[in-house]
């Protein structure tokens, strides 16, 4: 026989990339906030590459055109590059030292303690 969600005793698990509200901490802020930076940042770079392509299809075999969106592709390409660069550093660096930046591990911010 079949149970409706409502009758299922099994706790529904949710996923790890949410945020747990519960836990919300300025590290967990942080990291989000650089997730979504480099997600923009990506986001951008398709633009710009897109944009470009469709400039270099446009352009009807003129020169100045042709020159201005392969321009526009190799800075967006270029700026993929950099973007992937970092994230790896980001994730070495984050395995290496064992603390967290937001990518791999979140980011733990303690406070000193005054010591008298």
């Amino acid at each position: 026989m079949n149970k409706l969600l409502a009758q299922v005793n099994e706790t529904i698990v949710k996923p790890d990339f949410l945020p747990a509200w519960s836990k919300l901490t300025l590290g967990n802020v942080l990291g989000w906030a650089l997730r979504l930076v480099f997600v923009g940042a990506g986001l951008f770079v398709l633009y710009h590459l897109i944009f470009g392509a469709l400039e270099w299809i446009q352009s009807g075999g003129d020169k100045e055109k042709v020159e201005k969106a392969r321009k526009r592709i190799t800075t967006a390409v270029t700026g993929l590059v950099i973007l992937f660069v970092i994230l790896m550093v980001v994730v070495l660096l984050e395995q290496i030292f064992g603390f967290g930046l937001g990518f791999t591990a979140p980011i733990k911010i303690t406070r000193f303690a005054e010591t008298n």
